[in-house]
């Protein structure tokens, strides 16, 4: 008897040992996207790739990823409503429903999420189809809080595994936005935030921890809009981050000992992370992280067009609209001295509706309108960014010391070019003595203490990420007279085209060369999208 009691105990531990073997590894995957921008059809890629990438081709791929994997997260890294013809010409209502069908389970906040203002925003909150992340947006104490509806972090249960989905914003927003679009928002540091919300995220048994960031890899470290390298030092117990905003293609890599994970832009590749979870290690063993393309040669989501189908012939319609003509080619170039036809336009269109005696702007793409009809299509080529005009009085000395500050970006997408005045540039030249002879456009000289009305975008106005310090402490002075207007630059180049029918603009010669430009100055301002 007591042999067989033996036999039985050990056939029992067998069992039990092998039970524990078979449940010891859970698989956990999560599909990512980042910077959709609110593409649903294909688009075109940053090497000119066409009919690629949007949530139609996105939606095969993650059908087929959720075959493999029934138990997947969905998530998002930001900027994923805002940005897209199809998005504009909805408000985002067909993006929402693609998010909606697509079952996602979370998006982190993105600063795309604010171009059209805080009002705006809100709105987005409460139709959003899936929760909003972002735990460093808080509200100034004792102010209303627009983003009250933000979580700081989600649990999802994948598998009997806990999931923490921690989502971060950059901290990055007021570089590029007006307090008038913020409100009371605040935002703040990636390391301090996380102190304060991890050990909630702790005491709620979160297994694995993943944090989802609007932020990037930057090729020079952290900046103020970027802080992997100190999130990454300070929170190793993050199994992996996945991150976007500067718009790269990251399959996998290791940033201190926290794998990383970016998946690109407008939908044009799916990320995809499997994760190991050991039940008696109780930790994460193994991370694989890697990209899936959606080339033209992934088929359309048959069953999320039609559910999108209405919109998007909304969309096309818009975007077949002639809206204008031009006699000429419409260059955008950002050759110095920065005066392309396309910049021409934008600067014009903006003097005429404002009446601005002077306009700093610069061309916010480098696609050419070839000579013919102007579409929908093609006014949102031109003006792709949601900036609104605002208006300062400055003084000779202070026009000055903004083209002065200008002159680091000459020859890259964030040079102003201007409309109404006229210098000479002399790139080689010291620092504060590059910018000679100004004069307004019919050559006469500026008085030295007259104030002149000068129209520049809300990007810039607010620094455009710090680029333009010069100019954001000018809106902060009194004897400026800042004003925020309600125009938006796509509806001034709008009203331009239908009053300039056909448009016959060539190059300005508003600035004159006299020297070459300084490799390093190019080099130095070169660093960033037009408004990341």
């Amino acid at each position: 008897m007591k042999g067989l009691k033996s036999i039985a105990a050990g056939l029992l531990a067998l069992v039990l040992a092998a039970s524990s073997v078979a449940a010891r590894e859970i698989a956990v995957t999560i599909l990512h996207t980042t910077d959709v921008h609110g593409f649903v059809e294909p688009t075109r890629d940053y090497e000119g790739n066409e009919n690629v990438g949007g949530l139609l081709r996105c939606a095969t791929l993650i059908r087929q990823a959720r075959d493999e994997a029934p138990g997947a997260l969905l998530v998002d890294c930001g900027d994923l409503w805002i940005g897209s013809p199809e998005s504009l010409v909805t408000r985002t209502a067909v993006a929402r429903k693609a998010v909606a069908w697509l079952k996602y389970d979370a998006w982190v906040i993105g600063n795309h999420d604010f171009d059209w203002g805080l009002g705006l925003f809100q709105k987005l909150l409460e139709s959003a189809p899936a929760p909003a992340l972002g735990a460093n947006i808080r509200s100034r104490p004792g102010a209303p809080n627009p983003a009250a509806a933000v979580h700081p972090y989600l649990i999802r249960e994948v598998e009997g595994i806990r999931v923490a989905l921690v989502g971060l914003t950059t901290p990055g927003m007021p570089g590029w936005f007006l307090p008038e679009y913020l409100g009371s928002l605040e935002f703040e540091a990636s390391v301090p935030a996380l102190r304060r919300i991890m050990p909630s995220v702790r005491e709620a048994g979160a297994e694995i921890r993943v944090l989802l960031v609007h932020q990037g890899v930057r090729p020079f470290g952290d900046d103020e809009a970027n802080e992997l390298e100190r999130i990454a030092a300070a929170f190793p117990e993050f199994d992996v981050i996945l991150g976007g905003h500067s718009h790269q293609v990251v399959p996998g890599i290791k940033i201190r000992d926290v794998w990383y994970s970016q998946a690109g832009y407008y939908a044009t590749v799916l990320g995809r992370v499997d994760l190991v979870y050991d039940t008696v290690r109780q930790g994460v063993v193994r991370v694989d992280c890697r990209l899936l393309p959606a080339g033209a040669d992934v088929e359309p989501s048959a069953e999320l067009q039609a559910v999108v189908q209405a919109e998007l012939d909304k969309a096309a319609a818009q975007r077949r609209k002639i809206v204008g003509r031009t006699v000429r080619d419409l260059v955008a170039s950002v050759e110095p001295p920065g005066q392309s036809p396309a910049q021409q336009l934008l600067a014009h269109a903006i003097a005429a509706e404002t009446g601005a005696e002077i306009v700093l702007h610069g061309i916010l793409a480098e696609d050419t309108i070839p000579a013919g009809p102007i579409t929908g299509g093609d006014l949102w080529r031109l003006v792709p960014y949601e900036n609104r005009v605002g208006l300062l009085s400055l003084t000779a000395a202070e026009l000055k010391a903004v083209l002065e500050e200008n002159v680091q970006h000459l020859g890259t997408p964030q040079f102003q070019g201007v409309c109404g005045l006229a210098y000479d540039l002399d790139p080689a030249a010291p620092e504060g003595r590059r910018v000679l002879n100004l004069r307004l456009a019919d050559g006469s000289k500026l008085h030295g203490r007259k104030r002149y009305r000068v129209a520049m975008n809300s990007y810039v106005l607010a620094s455009g990420g710090r680029r333009y310090p010069v100019v954001r402490k000018l809106v902060g002075k009194s004897n400026t007279r800042f004003e925020l207007t309600d125009l938006d630059t796509r509806m001034a180049v709008a009203r331009y085209l239908r009053k300039h029918r056909p448009l016959d603009l060539g190059p300005g010669d508003e600035v004159r060369l006299l020297s070459r430009p300084r490799p390093a100055a190019a080099a130095k301002a070169s660093g960033g999208a037009v408004a990341p």
